[in-house]
């Protein structure tokens, strides 16, 4: 009986140690993978991809980007990032008052799908706006989530770029035109005085003298103007739009990374073939099988050591 235990105890310790170390590295593995998602690189590009910039504040609006993630990414873990576009009421943040919304785009990221391009140019702002690239798929829109204000911003933590700036909208003219009717008088002035002057003298031969002096004196005036006509001009005239503000450099700054949707991938299960309970079983089982095979090793040396 010793000796067929004897026997037996080198082949238990192997079996333990073949089938107890795999499956213990498979169960660090997964829990490696699990946690393997973190926060990566971002870069965006306003120049159609000729150049790829980090930085949290942007110069000009661009109603284009294109995004990309930077350094090693974990298979299956998926970022997301969103563009924005906002109406404000001043060119700085701290001035910027009441935001509208104009129009968003959003992406996923993976690294499958490292690069993007997301496309507000239809909704750029026409006056005073904002434009903010950042993490995540929410819109904030002042429905679904709350539009961004002053001094609170809706993304502190999940900004990578923004822009503030812009022009005044030119006024918009109050009032109608008048246009003033000309007004005119004429006095024309006709004056006839007949002074008929006869003498008739009776004589043998009648003769009659009729010496007819009509005067008559028409002098008519020019036509007097008292108003001077207007070719139509408004009587308002529309200020000129002021020049545009420069950009807005004491806003927030954003940081070039993009955050994980999770922290596990969503590939580790379909990966392994199986999940983590049943790797923590599995990795179980291998442990005692492992400690009861050193352990069996160790009995039998230790017999033969004293036979």
């Amino acid at each position: 009986m010793h000796q067929l235990l004897r026997r037996s105890l080198p082949a238990l310790a192997a079996l333990g140690i073949a089938v107890g170390a795999p499956l213990l590295t498979a169960g660090a593995a997964q829990a490696q993978a699990e946690h393997g998602c973190g926060t990566v690189g971002v870069q965006f590009s306003v120049d159609g991809g000729k150049g790829w910039i980090s930085d949290g504040r942007m110069s000009q609006p661009h109603g284009v980007i294109q995004v990309r993630l930077a350094g090693d990414v974990v298979d299956g873990c998926d970022y997301r990032i969103s563009l924005a576009s906002y109406d404000t009421e001043g060119p700085t943040w701290a001035t910027s008052g009441k935001q509208t919304f104009l129009g968003w785009a959003t992406t996923t990221l993976r690294s499958g799908n490292r690069q993007a391009t997301l496309d507000v140019s239809a909704h750029l702002p026409k006056c005073y706006g904002q434009i903010d690239l950042y993490n995540g798929d929410k819109k904030f829109d002042g429905v679904a989530n709350p539009a961004p204000r002053y001094p609170d911003g809706v993304f502190p933590d999940n900004l990578i770029s923004a822009w503030n700036g812009g022009k005044a909208c030119a006024p918009t003219p109050t009032g109608t035109p008048t246009v003033p009717v000309p007004t005119s008088s004429a006095s024309p002035t006709a004056t006839a005085t007949p002074h008929p002057t006869g003498t008739p003298t009776a004589t043998t031969t009648p003769s009659v003298t009729a010496t007819a002096s009509p005067s008559t004196t028409a002098k008519p005036s020019a036509p007097a103007t008292t108003g001077t006509p207007s070719s139509g001009t408004p009587s308002t005239t529309p200020a000129v739009p002021a020049p545009s503000a420069p950009a807005d450099t004491t806003g927030p700054v954003g940081k070039p990374t993009a955050n994980p949707v999770s922290t596990t991938p969503a590939s580790t299960l379909a990966s392994t073939g199986g999940n983590s309970s049943q790797m923590i079983v599995y990795g179980a089982g291998g442990a005692a099988l492992l400690a009861v095979g050193g352990g069996a090793l160790v009995i039998a040396r230790r017999r033969g050591a004293r036979r």
